[in-house]
């Protein structure tokens, strides 16, 4: 489990600077990272009792990705709110 921690700490270390982007680029990556949201939240419903390996590795790795995904989402409204004003 080790091993798994340090790399998604590595994945996790560089992070965009949204406040680069302009506003209609914010806006559709909020939408896009809801829409990435729900499915992951579908995947998983869908997937309580995976049957299989790679079934069961698409289910770690979403619950691997949805909180990163939750993050981003607060950071890109963040930007969006600072942006508008």
């Amino acid at each position: 489990m080790g091993d798994r921690a340090s790399a998604v700490e590595q994945v996790l270390e560089p992070r965009m600077d949204y406040t680069k982007l302009a506003l209609p680029e914010l806006a559709n990556a909020i939408i896009q990272t809801e829409r990435a949201i729900r499915r992951c939240k579908e995947i998983l419903d869908d997937m309580r009792q995976p049957k299989t390996m790679g079934l069961q590795a698409v289910v770690e790795a979403t619950r691997g990705l949805l909180p990163m995904l939750e993050e981003d989402l607060k950071t890109l409204e963040k930007a969006y709110t600072s942006k508008r004003k």
